[in-house]
């Protein structure tokens, strides 16, 4: 284990962590440059940091072994791994680099033996495999091919990493080339870094990040640079993707120049799912349909600004909101029989808010 030793030495340090109180526990990440970035645990309206890392751009945990996984934009690009410490605390125990630049996401493979990250500015993913939890040896990256219309879309710029509930493959939202990456995967060898399948959006989307549907037959994606959702359904007789469905994340009238999707959830149900809009500093909310329909049900403002990511708790009665530019989460109430999303009064304080996790 590589434990302190990489570019990101002196980077972390453990800050001791306040007993839990509370049933709304989940963590945050702060993609700050000084000493407030980092994790912090977000409880009961409250946030209190629990690890100092700077430039934390995204966070995974393993439920199995309670490691915690993030993305570090600084000198290129890397990965940390951070673990309990003696006391109560949570520390960074490695780093390594990723090979790439601009780590923006990752994911667990579904054994917990591979890690993945989506390197946005060199236009691949790295892929490590894990000993005892931890990174060894060196990445192996996988590269892209491809561009797309806009200024933004000059090559490729992966932007999600992440497993189909079949655990069988490997999809990579790239918003340079308006595609979908679809890779098999299996837990011998890891991504087979020829993709299977293409999912192609309409010019100038900018796929950023998706989800689908329980049953795996449905996907939805969050588009950055359009301000729409796409959804993709399988075809049952041929097992390919096909388009089935676009639609604004925005009310109409409002101007999408200056808004920009990010995180996109779905209840465990399937029935509904949000989209964060940032520049418009809100929430869309969709109710979905069969064959890959879904229609708008809300769009509601977050009270701050650039909403980046979202989480659904306590048996999706909640949904958390972080902010990036005005920091800050804020929690609103979930109705599913009446599909409203109602504010809770006060917000944790955690500086540019990027991420949450459970």
């Amino acid at each position: 284990m590589d434990v302190g030793k990489s570019f990101f030495r002196c980077l972390a340090a453990v800050v001791w962590l306040p007993a839990l109180t509370g049933c709304a526990d989940f963590l945050a990440v702060a993609d700050a440059p000084g000493p407030e970035g980092g994790v912090y645990r977000v409880q009961a309206g409250g946030a209190f940091q629990c690890a100092k890392v700077q430039n934390l751009s995204a966070l995974v945990r393993d439920a199995r072994t309670g490691l915690l996984y993030g993305t570090v934009n600084r000198r290129g690009g890397g990965v940390v791994v951070l673990d309990n410490v003696p006391g109560g605390g949570i520390g960074v125990v490695q780093t390594v680099a990723t090979g790439g630049r601009t780590g923006c996401h990752l994911t667990l493979s579904p054994d917990g033996g591979f890690l993945y990250t989506a390197n946005y500015a060199s236009g691949d993913v790295s892929e490590f495999r894990l000993k005892d939890g931890f990174p060894h040896g060196r990445s192996r990256r996988i590269r892209h091919r491809g561009r797309g219309v806009t200024p933004r879309q000059k090559s490729p710029h992966p932007h999600f990493v992440g497993f189909d509930p079949s655990g069988k493959h490997l999809y990579v939202c790239d918003l340079g080339c308006d595609r979908i990456f679809v890779y098999p995967w299996t837990r011998e060898a890891g991504v087979d870094p020829v993709a299977a399948e293409q999912l192609i959006l309409p010019p100038g989307s900018g796929p950023r990040h998706l989800v689908f549907a329980p049953d795996g037959d449905t996907l939805y994606v969050a588009n950055e640079l359009d301000s729409t959702v796409a959804s993709f359904v399988r075809a049952p007789e041929a097992g390919k993707w096909r388009p089935a469905r676009v639609r604004s994340t925005l009310p109409a009238g409002a101007d999408r120049s200056k808004n920009y999707p990010g995180a996109i959830r779905i209840t465990r149900d399937g029935r509904f799912f949000f989209v964060t809009n940032r520049g418009h500093d809100s929430v869309a909310v969709f109710a979905t349909a069969a064959g890959g329909e879904f229609r708008p049900l809300a769009v509601v403002p977050t009270g701050g600004e650039f909403p980046s990511d979202l989480l659904l708790l306590d048996d999706d009665r909640l949904l958390a909101v972080c902010h990036r530019r005005s920091g800050g989460v804020a929690c609103f109430d979930w109705d599913a029989e009446t599909g409203r999303l109602t504010p809770r009064s006060g917000r944790a304080a955690v500086p540019r808010a990027a991420g949450l996790c459970l």
